[in-house]
């Protein structure tokens, strides 16, 4: 089927309306412009490798609560653990709905001779559980040939994902 010139523009314009009105219905984080920190378990595997560790993170809620800027990352719970170091900081993660979230450009580093390798950047797509307080996400490819297994983040009670 070809498309005309006629019918291209309001395509194209339709498109774009459609790219705007889904990111203006976007979830916002909150409180808007704080700070945090959180952790908790994180099942990581690259190649041979595979390393049950905790996670903790710390970071920033923009001032309009439409990010949060992940600007610290640890590893920690033995020899595995410590191999493992977060690069490409900030990650960013994103509420997409009240129930859905988003984390991008994380990246890590393995630090293991023969098996080691940089992993990522990648966008992580989970769940949010304003009851919990909790950011989920399982099956997780990195590129580099890293899998995030699992990831359980106990956010502070105050950070909550708003319509």
């Amino acid at each position: 089927m070809l498309i005309t010139a006629k019918l291209a523009a309001p395509l194209v314009l339709a498109a774009f309306g459609l790219v705007a009105y889904s990111q203006a219905q976007a979830a916002r984080i909150e409180p808007a412009g704080s700070e945090f920190t959180a952790k908790g378990p994180i099942s990581f595997a690259k190649s041979i490798i595979n390393a049950d560790c905790t996670i903790e993170v710390s970071g920033k809620v923009s001032p309009d609560g439409a990010f949060a800027s992940v600007e610290k990352v640890g590893f920690s719970g033995g020899f595995k653990c410590g191999q493992v170091e977060a690069t490409h900081l900030p990650w960013k993660l994103v509420a997409k709905d009240e129930t859905r979230g988003a984390m991008s450009g994380i990246q890590v580093t393995v630090n293991a001779p023969l098996v080691g390798g940089d992993c990522g950047p990648t966008t992580a797509e989970g769940s949010w559980n304003n009851s919990s307080g909790k950011l989920q996400a399982s099956q997780v490819a990195l590129d580099g040939g890293c899998t995030i297994k699992t990831v359980s983040i106990q956010m502070p009670p105050t950070f909550r994902v708003v319509p």
